[in-house]
């Protein structure tokens, strides 16, 4: 029985098919109109049969289906908007499956108090809703040409899975309260269908302004043409897992300035840019496994990104473009372990000035430079195996100002290409352990600046190019263990003001260019006497302790390493370091040492004075000589003039000693009353006058060198 009509919309000339429609919609029953084989082999539920893919039973070609299952638009309008009474106990709905929609189904502005659910449909026009307030709109497995919701209303669920669109999906500033599926759909934009090099400035889907208070589901979306959903609001999740999206050149998916519970979009792939530009995420961001793919130009841009729990770019994420989030606020971890990025000539990964909780790039894999300048983190950075290679020679790595709360682990990292970390400040330890560095002819591995709470441990690196600690600082050990430190005809080790409790510097073979230690302060160097760099420069370090504990000679020709020649202070701090250790005789070795190569730089005068000192009583550091020469002269005067007895000016005098006399030749001022009772002649009177001189000379050089000593005590 044909059921009341409430309005004179519904035509008179009712086909067959389109009188089944009516008759069930009172009850919401269905109708499949497929023919009995399609039908039999379809699946009620809206999913594909099995060993079908998704999508197989969309009624693509409308001009298959035969009249007996077309259906007027005007005629499901009609009944949406209430053109037949409800049948007590029952909840009226339109559900059909494989008929032919003809006509245009304008609901636009419309109060639609019914679901519509449609399955193996073909509509042959445009679907508008614009600002229409209506329930469930369901259209798995249809062909629509596009569909227009924009501004509208809907409690319930708008599901077009399945389904394939040949024109705009347009959602713009809809009101949806429930949630929104897309699984497996198929949108081609028309200017796409040519697959032309402009799809990229097509929109094949537009949801500017929507807001779901509930999920979005595109999981296995396919789209030929630009994504866009800027400005929406998501309170569940938003799903683009296994989701295509073909944008060349152009932005693929934009989830600008959006507000999103849980944006998971893992194994997505993308032709085109990725942008995300202040888009704010209560959970996790998961792209695990996502190919992003804009050559050149930028495969992701979330400057300004924030997200509350972790982002996930990892199990084989893949990038070609540049991956920018710059200023990004993200709560929790950072995760690109086993990523592959690249972008040569350019940047591959952006995170200047963004907070972050944690970063896990471990067996990275990039191309490109890395940026980091100013990140903040409030725990560890890790890129553990990472592979960096700078574009031409050019930096890898740029971390400058960057600051970590916990460890920076750089374990086996190998980079070609400079690794800058200028100023950075490090709440933990570096662990650079067998990492690679590779910058021939340039600065490998800058850290200039640098504070790092702890140790920093490098055993077993690798550095082709200049390693740059200027001014680092270290509250423990710096250790550089087993390395391999090569840069000829430049500074391999470079680190003038470098500060730490402790540095060891014990290379694993000899060091290939200059070791520049100048005004460091350490507590205690270790090093390698087998392994001491050729060009070694020391002017200015203080130290309290050395190991191994060597003799003087040897920690000369330790300091004799500087290629630019004698400095005092690398002598007074090494003669202070075994005044220190109670060495007291080694310390006299190094101030002697000291005085002769400083003798070198005086003039010719100078340099002869010193040169008695030297002689006489080394400095003061070796008095025994004075007493040698002493002997000697004494010796020599008793002998002669034990032979040669001197002629007395007098008649009386004493007895004459000669012994006694030779010293009283030799000694200034005092008399002995010896000197004035003889009168030597002929050879002895030279000999006298050379024991004379000789007396003043010793005298002189002996007192000075007692001042000396004095000053320096």
């Amino acid at each position: 029985m044909e059921p009341d009509r409430l309005d004179t919309a519904i035509p008179a000339d009712l086909s067959a098919a389109e009188r089944l429609v009516c008759a069930a919609f009172p009850r919401g029953s269905w109708v499949d109109l497929r023919d009995a084989p399609v039908a039999a082999r379809g699946v009620l539920s809206g999913l594909s049969p099995a060993g079908q893919r998704p999508g197989s039973l969309v009624p693509e070609d409308g001009s298959a289906i035969g009249p007996h299952r077309q259906v007027r638009a005007e005629v499901i309008r009609a009944l949406l908007l209430g053109a037949f009474a409800a049948e007590p106990g029952y909840a009226p709905a339109i559900r059909l499956r494989g008929a032919k929609i003809t006509g245009r189904l304008d609901l636009m502005g419309a109060t639609v108090s019914y679901p519509l659910v449609c399955e193996y449909c073909h509509f042959d026009t445009v679907i508008r809703m614009v600002e229409a307030a209506t329930k469930t709109v369901r259209m798995v497995s249809c062909y629509l040409p596009a569909f227009n919701g924009t501004r509208m209303r809907l409690e319930g669920i708008l599901n077009l899975s399945q389904s394939k669109l040949a024109g705009v999906l347009r959602i713009e500033q809809a009101r949806i309260t429930g949630h929104v599926s897309l699984i497996g759909t198929r949108v081609l934009a028309p200017a796409a269908a040519a697959s032309t090099p402009a799809a990229g400035d097509v929109q094949a889907v537009s949801g500017v302004g929507m807001s779901v208070e509930g999920s979005l589901e595109c999981t296995g979306l396919q789209v030929r043409g630009a994504v866009t959903l800027e400005s929406v609001s998501v309170t569940g999740t938003a799903s683009f897992n296994q989701a295509s999206i073909s944008c060349p050149g152009g932005r693929a998916l934009t989830v600008s300035h959006a507000e999103i519970g849980k944006l998971d979009a893992a194994a997505v792939t993308l032709d085109g840019q990725l942008r995300m530009h202040n888009c704010r995420i209560a959970a996790n961001l998961t792209l695990n496994s996502a190919v992003l793919r804009n050559p050149g130009g930028v495969a992701m841009s979330a400057g300004g990104l924030t997200v509350q729990g972790g982002v996930f770019l990892t199990e084989s994420f893949r990038a070609e473009g540049e991956v920018q989030l710059p200023g990004a606020r993200l709560g929790a971890n950072l995760t690109l372990a086993g990523a592959t990025l690249s972008n040569p000539g350019g940047f591959a990964l952006n995170l200047d000035r963004a907070g972050i909780g944690n970063v896990d790039a471990d067996r990275m894999t990039c191309t490109g430079l890395v940026s980091m300048v100013g990140t903040r983190l409030a725990a560890s950075l890790s890129m553990r195996a990472a592979e960096l290679t700078g574009d031409h020679g050019g930096a890898a790595l740029i971390a400058d100002s960057a600051s970590m709360e916990a460890e920076l682990m750089l374990i086996g990292l190998r980079a070609s290409g400079e690794v800058s970390m200028r100023t950075i400040t490090v709440g933990r330890r570096v662990l650079l352990l067998g990492a690679s560095l590779r910058a021939p002819g340039g600065t490998a591995l800058r850290l200039s600046g640098s504070q790092v709470a702890s140790d920093m441990f490098c055993d077993g690196m690798t550095v082709q190019g200049r390693l740059r600690l200027a001014g680092a600082r270290f509250g423990g050990q710096l250790s550089l263990r087993r390395v391999t430190l090569s840069n000829p005809g430049g500074s391999a080790f470079d680190a003038p003001g470098l500060q730490a409790s402790e540095l060891v510097l014990q290379p694993a073979g000899a060091i290939e260019g200059a070791v520049e230690l100048s005004h460091a302060r350490l507590e205690l160097l270790r090093d390698d006497p087998q392994h001491w760099p050729a060009d070694l420069r020391l002017d200015g370090m203080t130290y309290s302790s050395l190991e191994p504990r060597l003799p003087a000679r040897d920690r000369l020709r330790w300091l004799a390493r500087d290629p630019g020649g004698y400095q005092a202070q690398p002598y007074e701090q090494l003669a202070a370091h075994y005044t220190a250790a109670g060495q007291a005789s080694q310390a006299r070795a190094v101030q002697y040492a000291r005085e002769r190569l400083e003798r070198r730089s005086m003039t010719w005068l100078v340099r002869a004075w010193g040169g008695v000192q030297d002689a006489t009583v080394g400095y003061g550091y070796q008095p025994w000589r004075a007493l040698v020469w002493l002997a000697v002269l004494l010796a020599t005067g008793t002998v002669v003039f034990s032979l040669h007895h001197p002629h007395p000016y007098q008649a009386s005098h004493p007895p004459f000693i000669p012994f006694i006399y030779t010293l009283d030749l030799m000694l200034p001022v005092v008399s002995l009353g010896e000197k004035s009772a003889f009168n030597p002649t002929g050879a002895e009177q030279w000999l006298s006058y050379l024991l004379i001189g000789s007396g003043w000379l010793l005298v002189t050089t002996v007192a000075t060198a007692a001042a000396r000593a004095l000053i320096r005590n």
